[in-house]
């Protein structure tokens, strides 16, 4: 009784909420939650499910912050339509013969408080990223980039001074890379290659991102208010070198970890942009502003190293084929989720021949189904001398997650006999953390790609990177990802070495255990138009959107 009483007010304090943002005024037909911001014509209001972790680029590694950041700050490189890399603070790009040195010209372009846009900007970002004091989760996408000294400095061999990337002058930028990178200007259009004003982030110290007023913003936007947990918004950025070309003038971020809440703050008018869980597909089916797309992120099972049991073949291949992920994907998701069978997720990346690595890489693991599981399971308990087994999974505190938990939790027990799985649920940040101190059995864990190309998921697990929570340590799939990166194999030798570490990775269930690469259903006002949407880096890019009158 008590907690049907407590959601009743929840729904209700929601809709005195979107209410009170409507103020009884703003266009009919859904446009209700544009705002007039400061510069005339009209905002948007986007409904987020996750809140924003952090607005420092070296230090971001979720898909809401990058989302913010493309928002508000520019780099050498953007995504724009397919993935492919357009420039943005770049006039001109250079390359040498042997393809190890890149030499770019910056645009004349100006911070939000007036300071120009120096090649030094580049190199205080980028040295802090891979400077150990920093501890960025992200580090490690410098080596990916192949710039020269970027590993060693990570590991404390060399100093930050050492990394390949020099500012020739205020406007020129030099970056050596030790190897040839097929995908290297796609990856500098990552949130985590983003200029930081040097001078200003001094002065601002360990301030400096952490609200809007300590940063100061190179990209179409300007944040100008962040409520943790609530909301955070941007306005147009009048310094932005192409500001002519933006149309918004504001873009507010709500929170709404629930999906009802969602729907209704656009039912009502509140908002533009949400994303809702399949439960709610019918209620608006043949709505044209309803729209279901594949996403790029994969949601997996990683394991913690402090249960030795997990170390067994047998019951990680137990627990990987005892999971029913297309009734998952079509039944209890029903948002456009695919199964997953393999690590690498469909739609990333083209093969030299033009073909998708999840259809070009055929195989698929986990497919033996229930019967196998059994046979697995019980093998396991056999090896291990136990006859039960309690393992704890964790997740985070989305509706999704919940619901995707719950589901695995009674899955998993149908098929092993014996093993009792216990939930726990974490809000994301508290998640990660448990993550990276290997506190933690079993989790639900997602990763979302940072560029277009396989290696974004398979160097997860060499042994030295930071999203390596299942703590794989295989010295034959560390050769295997060594050789594909070294950018000594022609693109098609590349692609093959690629597809022979993802089957050595998934073949004896000691990596991780993909589940369902996420769906996106959501809700768009249609008189929104030319956003960006992309799998890749940053997923909405707002910069050429505008409401249409």
């Amino acid at each position: 009784m008590k907690k049907r009483t407590a959601k009743l007010m929840s729904l209700l304090l929601a809709l005195i909420l979107v209410l009170a943002a409507c103020g009884g005024g703003g266009d009919q037909g859904g446009t209700q939650g544009t705002d007039k911001g400061t510069t005339g014509g009209k905002g948007i209001t986007v409904v987020k499910n996750t809140d924003l972790l952090s607005m420092d680029s070296a230090k971001a590694t979720d898909g809401t912050s990058f989302e913010v950041l493309g928002a508000v700050q520019e780099g050498l490189y953007v995504l724009g339509e397919g993935g492919n890399e357009k420039e943005g603070l770049v006039e001109k790009a250079e390359v040498s013969e042997d393809g190890l040195v890149h030499t770019f010209t910056l645009k004349d372009a100006k911070w939000s408080n007036g300071d120009p846009i120096v090649a030094g900007d580049f190199v205080y970002a980028w040295r802090k990223l891979v400077d150990p004091a920093t501890a960025s989760d992200y580090a490690y996408i410098a080596d990916t980039a192949g710039i020269v000294n970027a590993a060693d400095i990570m590991t404390g061999a060399k100093a930050p001074e050492e990394l390949g990337v020099k500012a020739v002058d205020e406007k020129t930028l030099e970056v050596t890379l030790y190897k040839v990178v097929p995908f290297f200007k796609k990856v500098l259009a990552f949130g985590s290659f983003l200029p930081q004003n040097e001078k200003f982030a001094k002065e601002q110290g360990d301030q400096y991102a952490q609200k809007p007023e300590t940063m100061v913003y190179s990209g179409p936007f300007k944040m100008t208010e962040w409520v943790a947990g609530n909301s955070f918004k941007a306005e147009k950025n009048e310094n932005y070198h192409d500001a002519q070309s933006v149309k918004l003038p504001s873009i507010t971020w709500k929170v709404a970890k629930d999906y009802q809440t969602a729907a209704l703050e656009f039912d009502t008018g509140a908002a533009d942009f949400v994303q809702i869980s399949g439960e709610l597909v019918d209620k608006y089916k043949g709505d044209e502003r309803l729209t279901q797309a594949l996403g790029g992120y994969l949601w997996y099972l990683v394991s913690g190293k402090n249960v030795a049991e997990l170390d067994n073949t047998n019951l990680k291949k137990a627990i990987a084929n005892a999971i029913d992920r297309e009734k998952l994907a079509d039944e209890v998701l029903k948002d456009g989720a695919k199964a997953a069978y393999g690590f690498v997720p469909t739609g990333l990346a083209p093969s030299p021949s033009g073909v998708d690595y999840r259809e070009d890489a055929g195989e698929d693991f986990f497919k033996e189904g229930p019967e196998k599981a059994k046979e697995y399971g019980k093998k396991a308990f056999e090896e291990l001398g136990i006859t039960s087994l309690n393992l704890e999974l964790l997740f985070e505190d989305s509706e999704e997650s919940k619901k995707v938990a719950e589901y695995l939790q009674t899955d998993i027990q149908e098929d092993i006999e014996g093993l009792t799985i216990t939930l726990k649920s974490q809000p994301k940040k508290a998640r990660l953390q448990l993550q990276q101190d290997d506190e933690f059995q079993l989790s639900l864990h997602r990763w979302g790609p940072d560029y277009p190309d396989p290696m974004t998921y398979l160097d997860l697990y060499l042994a030295a990177a930071s999203g390596n929570y299942d703590r794989y340590d295989d010295p034959e799939y560390q050769k295997m990802i060594n050789l594909a990166a070294g950018g000594t194999q022609t693109p098609e030798d590349r692609w093959n070495t690629m597809k022979e570490a993802e089957q050595y990775l998934l073949k004896d269930g000691l990596g991780p255990i993909p589940v369902y690469q996420v769906g996106s259903t959501t809700l768009w006002n249609n008189k929104v138009k030319g956003w960006v949407y992309n799998l890749t880096g940053v997923s909405y890019y707002y910069k050429n959107a505008y409401v249409e009158e």
